[in-house]
């Protein structure tokens, strides 16, 4: 009978033989695969690529004033495969892909199979772009390694009459022009990149998206859509090449509306480079300007203002109607002699040699200058939309100045503005002497977080009382059968001043029937809250030349509605109001 250490010694043999066993067919498996298994994982290990890819955020939304929606994204879809993945039938699968796509059986076929050397493609394009539609469908299909991958685009609800402020979104999410460049940055978010593995299809996060702030605008989308119907009205009626209309609250800075006529078809204009250019997405802010007569009422602040005795109200001179000065004739419009003319009369019947002498006699070059400055005439504004020029001055000591040219630019000629300049300047005049920045973006959200523009001083060019004198002069333009009286409306003291500026020919010299007419005002006169500027490019139909016979009766047909949209009480109402101890401005 065997002994207890024998039968030990047995059992423990059995439980190394076991053990060597166990290990020998585990190293089978490392060294001795099957051939089949061995080259499924070969074409596997071949296909698996580590990619970086970037997940991108929302783009913010653009709304106007009242939250009405301005720019808004939309998703398209792309649809790839990882055929390193696929393992049911190809051709079947081809064949279900194809008809859910609409696309070629053979094509998405050959993409499924592997290349020469027996490798497949670890990531294919089928399709794109698709609609959510049929991405749904395809994932309905729940085939393997399958990529239904989102592409954002930018839809533009309010159409053509808004492209010019907003700008556009390109196929890389770029902002171009508009408030869509310049915000760029506060619109795109942060993206978030990963990496991907094809085999496995992990995903490592690197760091979170955060997506676009959302852009709450100054712009009235109503007021917009006015403006942008009665410049067309007007462009059509007095046969213009196009025009610009600019909207803006004076005590702010904001702008209400910007629009240009001819309009922008973003369709068209992307397939089409020829229209592209000539600062057809900027011309509020990027187009330039001689602005003529309406630059007279800048002249008259610098005049007033200086304090210069004898410079005043009280002012008179001779008028000739022409008269030669700095070596070239001077002439006012009608070129008739008028005698003896007041300070109040040269800004009301817009003569040209009345501030020819206001500088050459009484601001002098250096002071006029100086003003000019103030006014930020020759720099940017900085208003937050992408392309704005900085205008023409030629400034004493430089290439283009003579003084000629200095006495030129006290009637508008010889210097070049952009909308938002001039702008900019004369609603200092509505504001007590301050001018104030302009902007388009009333305030930024950034999820909870609520960042709001604080209207911002840029600086005082003039003091509060000269700037009450010309705000009176300027209602005397519109009222006292001045230039503008075409400018009045019903129930409303308006003040303004029209402006005439010859265009530059093809010769280079001014010419007799190419003009810029124009025209800007401030409703109420005597307490602005809103200000107008109406600029018509070339009118050719008959007595349509000069500002005061198509844009003052342009901003009149669209300062009547404009009262109504922005709730502005009648002269009468308003002041029984203001005597009942009433704030009829008290409001946002």
């Amino acid at each position: 009978m065997p002994s207890i250490n024998n039968r030990l010694n047995l059992v423990g043999l059995l439980m190394t033989l076991i053990s060597v066993a166990l290990i020998a067919q585990l190293l089978s498996f490392q060294f001795r695969l099957d051939p089949a298994v061995a080259e499924e994982l070969q074409l596997r290990a071949g296909s698996t690529e580590n990619r970086e890819v970037e997940i991108k955020p929302n783009r913010g939304q653009i709304i106007d004033r009242d939250g009405d929606i301005l720019a808004v994204n939309r998703m398209e879809y792309r649809i790839a495969i990882s055929p390193s993945l696929l393992g049911q039938d190809r051709r079947e699968t081809a064949k279900e892909l194809a008809k859910v796509l609409d696309a070629s059986e053979l094509d998405i076929y050959q993409a499924l199979l592997p290349d020469e050397n027996g490798i497949y493609p670890g990531y294919v394009v089928l399709k794109t772009p698709v609609t959510p539609e049929v991405s749904q469908a395809v994932a309905d299909l729940r085939i393997p390694g399958i990529l239904i991958e989102p592409i954002p685009q930018r839809d533009y609800p309010q159409g053509p009459y808004m492209t010019q402020v907003l700008g556009f979104v390109n196929y890389n999410s770029s902002g171009y022009y508009g408030v869509e460049e310049f915000y760029q940055r506060e619109l795109a978010g942060q993206s978030r990149i990963t990496t991907e593995s094809d085999s496995l299809l992990d995903i490592t996060d690197d760091f979170e998206v955060r997506n676009g702030q959302t852009l709450q605008l100054t712009i009235d989308r109503d007021i917009q859509w006015l403006a942008q119907q009665i410049l067309d009205e007007a462009v059509a009626e007095y046969g213009a090449l196009g025009g610009t209309i600019l909207i803006m609250n004076p005590r702010t800075g904001e702008i209400l509306a910007m629009v240009s006529n001819p309009t922008i078809d973003l369709e068209i204009y992307l397939e089409d480079p020829s229209i592209r250019g000539n600062n057809a997405f900027t011309p509020t802010v990027g187009y330039t300007y001689e602005p003529g007569s309406t630059f007279k009422v800048l002249t008259a602040a610098a005049a007033l203002d200086i304090q210069q005795p004898g410079l005043d109200l009280n002012w008179s001179y001779t008028n000739y109607g022409c008269e030669q000065m700095a070596g070239v004739q001077i002439c006012d419009w009608d070129r008739r002699p008028k005698g003896g003319t007041t300070f109040t009369t040269c800004l009301v019947t817009s003569l040209n040699t009345c501030t020819a002498h206001w500088v050459a006699d009484g601001i002098g070059r250096e002071r006029w200058f100086d003003y000019l400055q103030r006014f930020g005439f020759g720099r940017p504004t900085n208003v937050d939309i992408a392309g704005e020029e900085v205008g023409i001055v030629n400034w004493p000591g430089t290439g283009g100045y003579n003084e000629a040219n200095f006495v030129q630019t006290s009637f508008g000629q010889g210097i070049a503005v952009t909308p938002i300049q001039l702008m900019t300047a004369i609603n200092a005049i509505a504001n007590d002497g301050l001018m104030m920045q302009p902007h388009i973006v009333k305030r930024r959200i950034d999820g909870d977080h609520v960042f709001e523009h604080t209207p911002t001083p840029i600086s005082r060019p003039i003091s509060a009382a000269t700037a009450q004198q010309v705000l009176e002069l300027m209602a005397a333009v519109v009222n006292n059968n001045g230039e503008g009286t075409k400018g009045q409306i019903e129930n409303y003291q308006v003040a303004g001043k029209t402006g005439t500026s010859q265009k530059i020919g093809p010769d280079g010299r001014y010419s007799d029937t190419d003009s810029w007419a124009s025209f800007v005002g401030f409703i109420p006169a005597n307490d602005p809250q809103v200000s107008v500027l109406v600029l018509l490019d070339r009118p050719t139909a008959p007595n349509s030349y000069y500002g005061s016979l198509s844009a003052a009766p342009t901003f009149a047909k669209l300062a009547q509605r404009l009262v109504v949209l922005l709730d502005i009480p009648p002269d009468a109402v308003r002041n029984d109001l203001i005597n009942a101890g009433g704030r009829p401005f008290d409001r946002e």
